[in-house]
């Protein structure tokens, strides 16, 4: 059986697609769990009404804790062989689980994603190059430009719930990162990774999505990442840790472009974390990365926020 762990915090719009893309699938054999994380909307009656007529649904409620408390208490409550994880305004197509259970012997299936954003009607599929991959391999194979998006995410993955619970694994309390944390932390504890070349899974991009809010002290938070990638996978600052640094810098910049005072706090802040001085500038994955550590090493912050708000 596969557990559907589902999170839901006023999604009143979106969760009747989310839940009958669910209970449509070609594989039967599921449980579904909701977690209504204290909504004050009428996502929760919608659950409620829609459960009346599957009892394959298992809905919780809890007060209003965030994400990462919401799917912990699905997998406390998991009793499936394997789990699974889908926002509650996303969608998946009817073979979606079917395609993930033909690679359940692997420790972790991961296939791609379907972004569809709504203002633009563009979609884009996101995934990782198509191959079966084994402990010792995953900190090259994952950590660059190609690959590290579709394993940035907790969803559009099949996990062995016997891994989440030997190694008592949960989502740990961050405002941003939370699913890469989870991911990473899942990995260490596997053999080997199928990358499959399906995408079944819809990202609906919606406007002000958490991602998206300014977050205050946005540094100490996203250098979690490539701190934690560089001690669970021993990157010993190598390419696939400079890749993530970057990127962190290059969301500290893009969340305080629009706070001037906030922005070269930020900027004083980055040159001076004690990692800083192990980016290489000839490990630049191109060349708009090194001119970006160049402005911070010599200080011209003035300069990096003209920058960030031309392009932004």
């Amino acid at each position: 059986m596969i557990s559907i762990i589902i999170p839901v915090y006023n999604k009143s719009n979106y969760i009747k697609d989310t839940l009958m893309s669910v209970l449509s699938q070609s594989i039967t054999d599921i449980e579904v769990i909701v977690i209504d994380d204290g909504s004050t909307d009428n996502s929760l009656n919608i659950v409620e009404k829609i459960r009346e007529n599957d009892h394959r649904i298992k809905l919780y409620v809890n007060p209003h804790k965030g994400v990462s408390f919401a799917r912990n208490t699905g997998l406390k409550n998991a009793s499936g062989e394997y789990i699974t994880f889908i926002d509650a305004d996303d969608t998946v197509a009817p073979d979606y689980l079917e395609q993930l259970l033909k690679y359940s012997k692997n420790d972790l299936v991961v296939s791609g994603l379907i972004e569809d954003n709504k203002s633009t009607n563009q979609k884009k599929i996101i995934n990782a190059a198509r191959r079966e991959i084994f402990f010792g391999q995953f900190g090259r194979f994952i950590f660059n430009h190609d690959n590290f998006p579709i394993f940035s995410m907790a969803v559009t993955k099949l996990y062995s719930s016997k891994i989440i619970k030997d190694n008592q694994l949960k989502f740990r309390k961050s405002q941003f990162g939370e699913d890469t944390l989870f991911v990473m932390d899942y990995i260490v504890h596997c053999k080997n990774i199928r990358v499959i070349g399906y995408a079944g899974y819809i990202n609906q991009i919606l406007d002000q999505t958490l991602s998206r809010k300014y977050l205050e002290n946005i540094w100490d938070i996203v250098v979690t990442i490539p701190n934690e990638a560089n001690r669970l996978f021993n990157l010993k600052f190598n390419k696939g840790w400079q890749y993530l640094y970057v990127r962190s810098i290059k969301l500290s910049l893009l969340n305080n472009r629009n706070r001037p005072d906030v922005f070269k706090n930020g900027c004083k802040k980055i040159a001076q974390d004690p990692s800083f001085s192990y980016l290489k500038l000839v490990k630049a994955k191109n060349i708009s990365d090194s001119i970006l550590v160049c402005l911070i090493k010599f200080k011209l912050y003035s300069l990096l926020l003209r920058l960030y708000k031309s392009m932004y």
